[in-house]
């Protein structure tokens, strides 16, 4: 504030003197007339503090600050300092890149400093500060500081949000668990890394304390009041009913959902079906034997390559039948078993003379059993392994996955396997491309045993899924907009009425037609 004689002294013997009070940052911008710039003779202290709250003192505030930070910019000292630092700034921005690349592409933190010598020599300006695995780890902890920040940014403008938990093996064989969180904005699904780390022990209470340790570790502590689900594998630390990680959860979140893993269930649905089956382990047997026996030696395996070329098979090396993604890993063993049949059967034979695991495996190969069981269950592996790709995409809703899980049902019930040309051409001749296949022991009887395997599937794939008719998860099929009505026919009416309870997670929608 400045103060001003509104008169001057005048000569007389008795002076009038009126003091006004002035306001230096408003006079210097066009900000609407008010007292403290025309003049105000108030000179109470509330006053002047009402003034400086004020939007007419707050706005000019701001434009006064705007305009000498863009002094400051267009000044010769600040275009040379950041001249300066321009060179330095581009040297650390491509030492971020670089260990951003290695952990994207699961590299050692070591390779860190060979991989600046190698810009180096390429004549990019990478600088000598830096370039050793001590500095990598500082970027690396800048990189996850400013992703854990954004993460926490994005989930303060989130209502509610999961978390999906599953384990994981690094390449030291040691068993980890990953920690992910779900939340849906503007109706676009998202998911987010939060962490990995090696609990203590697979235990519900050490796998509880992880869980507690990382969201607090990671800022997501201050959230967990919008946290109303989570997802895991159906392991009895996760999904007990007294003692297990979500039971223990949902003593701090009572709202919160368990949900069993989609995909899960439907490999354990398939495995539960084959539970002794002996045709089933020998063929599984097979195939794991021959993926190994190529794998393993570089012999034999050029000489399966050897083989192909010489007989022109269109064929692929082996696949494994196990892992994170099984049946679609089953389905394609399968299908190289046949495709490539005629070269394993070459290759087999010639190398069973001095090799027993190449006898054994030539002997399970010419079986007639097995070669009609793989048949049928190729055809019948191929619904399934649609529906557990999809049940895997990042996207999917509850409503999607019944839909698909029902249509992969109708499928099963429409699989006619005696109509494939593989398997009549298997029981009329007893052979496959040209070679003889023994029958040993009883003969199988292929068409009960597919309508024995398809009739248990359904069985056991409703019985997996069939918590999805919970009236809670039921109600989650309005985020489907698969399931609304595409388009408004001429004479029908549409009219919804929807009822909302997120506290008994409660959302009904009756459509009236």
């Amino acid at each position: 504030m400045s103060e001003k004689s509104a008169k001057p002294p005048q000569p007389a013997s008795r002076v009038s003197v009126s003091i006004h009070f002035l306001c230096n940052r408003c006079t210097n911008i066009k900000a609407p007339k008010h007292n403290f710039i025309t003049g105000s003779n108030n000179i109470r202290f509330s006053t002047v503090t009402d003034h400086e709250k004020s939007i007419s003192h707050i706005h000019p505030s701001k434009v006064v600050a705007s305009r000498v930070e863009a002094a400051k910019k267009t000044s010769v000292a600040h275009k040379t300092v950041i001249s300066l630092n321009e060179a330095a700034r581009k040297q650390i921005e491509l030492k971020f890149r670089n260990i951003h690349a290695l952990v994207k592409n699961n590299r050692p933190i070591s390779d860190f400093t060979w991989l600046n010598e190698l810009d180096i020599a390429k004549g990019v300006d990478q600088g000598t500060t830096y370039n050793n695995p001590t500095a990598a780890t500082a970027f690396l902890e800048c990189i996850s500081a400013v992703e854990r920040e954004r993460m926490n940014d994005l989930l303060t403008g989130i209502k509610f949000f999961s978390l999906t938990m599953d384990g994981s093996i690094d390449n030291a064989v040691v068993e980890q668990e990953t920690l992910f969180f779900r939340a849906a904005k503007n109706g676009k699904i998202i998911s987010r890394f939060v962490c990995i780390g090696e609990p203590n022990s697979i235990s519900s209470a050490d796998l509880y304390k992880f869980v507690k340790d990382s969201t607090q570790e990671n800022g997501l502590e201050k959230h967990m009041s919008k946290l109303v689900g989570f997802g895991s594998d159906g392991a009895a630390s996760m999904m007990g009913k007294k003692t297990g990680l979500v039971t223990l959860m949902k003593h701090d979140h009572p709202e919160m959902i368990g949900i069993h893993c989609l995909a899960h269930r439907l490999e354990l649905a398939f495995k539960d079906i084959f539970k002794g089956d002996k045709l089933y382990m020998q063929l599984t047997t097979l195939l794991l034997g021959i993926y190994y026996f190529y794998k393993n030696s570089p012999k034999q395996r050029k000489c399966l390559k050897r083989s192909m070329e010489i007989l022109d098979v269109k064929g692929t090396l082996p696949h494994r039948v196990c892992g994170s993604r099984w049946l679609p890993h089953m389905k394609k063993a399968l299908g190289t078993l046949f495709k490539t049949h005629l070269a394993f059967f070459t290759q087999l034979q010639n190398a069973s003379n001095g090799n027993a695991k190449a006898e054994g495996l030539f002997r399970m190969l010419e079986s007639y059993n097995i070669l009609l069981y793989a048949a049928p269950l190729q055809e019948i592996i191929g619904p399934l392994t649609r529906l557990s790709l999809t049940l895997q995409k990042t996207d999917i809703t509850l409503g999607d996955a019944k839909d698909m899980i029902c249509a992969t049902k109708e499928l099963l019930l429409q699989t006619d396997t005696s109509d494939c040309t593989k398997i009549q051409s298997i029981v009329k001749d007893k052979e496959w491309i040209g070679h003889p296949l023994k029958v040993r022991g009883s003969e199988l009887k292929f068409q009960n045993k597919c309508n024995t395997i398809v009739s248990a599937l359904i069985k056991l794939i409703d019985l997996r899924y069939k918590d999805l008719n919970d009236d809670v998860l039921e109600s989650t099929l309005i985020g489907s907009f698969r399931n609304w009505p595409c388009e408004m026919k001429s004479g029908m009416f549409y009219l919804c009425f929807i009822t909302m309870n997120f506290n008994k997670h409660i959302v009904y929608l009756y459509m009236i037609n």
